[in-house]
């Protein structure tokens, strides 16, 4: 359970940390910054680990329905969408809220969407009210931090004499749109499983051992999602000519950040998995709060050093702690639920 434990811990580190690098990329815009991420995190780093480490994937696929393969993809399509929008929302509000916001949704949809797909006859039990009481507290704690940004916003924009708009409202809502649209990961992972049964093929028939059978699933939804990511950042490289920024000698900078985010959010997802098996039946409850609420917290914490709320007035600073103690207890709340179930 201590390893376990650590290794959940550790992704969550990965998870926080993964964005941060994009503050350092110079000479690139938004669409050569997340493009050069998505294809890396997407394509690159997950389809060359899973074809190199498990046996068998291509047979694995041929013996999964069709549909099945469509609806985990096109759920990964989802999530890559949902990805795109976060990363426009992180260059709107930082790192502090960005996190707070979306993986607040996430971690909310996350719970909810499985709960009502495999256990919605479980609703009136004890286990079944504390996720739904936590899922309305997660509610709640999301709507705080938005309400934080804006305090935020509202008082910079006093300070200096600029005329009040909605960038901020629309910044919040769409990293909360982004957390919707990115649950569609677990989603996809529960089809894959449950239904489709990939991991259980991939180690039962091919021989890999069982804390990496789960890969089999994620080459999946990495290849839905890179649809939709990969292809917007590319219609708006064509869009605004911007492909060329790539083959400048400032570009290796860039790209090489760029890689390293990719790894990193390849690791957090990886370490999870490996993290959630040793703990077994622990691993979505105990383990879903560890690695959610230390994502929150790591991002917030990165968010905070890099200066983004070093002028904010203290009401604002107290909205925000406020927020993710009540998005923090939810998700402890829901994790505790879940366990009980």
């Amino acid at each position: 359970m201590i390893i376990g434990l650590g290794w959940i811990l550790l992704a969550s580190i990965f998870l926080g940390t993964f964005a941060f690098p994009e503050k350092f990329i110079k000479n690139f815009t938004w669409e050569n910054t997340w493009g050069a991420f998505f294809f890396f995190a997407m394509f690159v780093v997950p389809v060359a680990f899973g074809f190199s480490i498990l046996k068998g994937l291509l047979p694995t696929y041929s013996q999964i329905p069709g549909n099945v393969i469509f609806g985990v993809m096109s759920l990964g399509f989802l999530w890559g969408a949902g990805f795109c929008m976060w990363g426009y929302g992180l260059s709107k509000l930082g790192l502090s809220l960005g996190y707070a916001l979306t993986m607040g949704t996430m971690a909310l949809c996350g719970s909810m969407l499985p709960f009502f797909l495999g256990s919605a006859d479980k609703a009136t039990t004890p286990g079944g009210m504390l996720v739904i009481a936590g899922i309305l507290v997660c509610i709640v704690g999301v709507a705080i931090n938005g309400i934080a940004g804006m305090k935020r916003e509202n008082a910079a924009k006093s300070a200096s004499g600029q005329r009040k708009d909605n960038s901020t409202l629309i910044g919040v809502i769409i990293c909360v749109l982004a957390g919707l649209f990115s649950s569609g990961c677990n989603i996809a992972f529960h089809i894959g499983g449950s239904i489709g049964k990939i991991d259980s093929i991939s180690v039962n028939k091919y021989g890999n051992p069982a804390w990496l059978g789960g890969l089999a699933i994620w080459v999946l939804i990495f290849l839905g999602g890179l649809i939709s990511s990969f292809g917007y950042t590319s219609y708006l490289l064509t869009w605004r000519r911007t492909w060329k920024n790539f083959f400048r000698n400032a570009a290796v900078p860039g790209l090489s950040l760029a890689l390293l985010m990719g790894l990193l959010h390849f690791a957090c997802l990886f370490f999870y998995g490996v993290g959630g098996w040793k703990l077994g039946v622990l691993g979505t409850s105990v383990g879903f709060a560890i690695f959610q609420s230390g994502s929150i917290l790591v991002g917030n914490l990165l968010g905070f050093r890099s200066g983004e709320w070093k002028n904010a007035p203290a009401v604002s600073k107290r909205w925000l702690a406020t927020g993710l103690i009540v998005l923090i207890s939810g998700i402890v709340i829901v994790s505790i639920g879940n366990y009980i179930i």
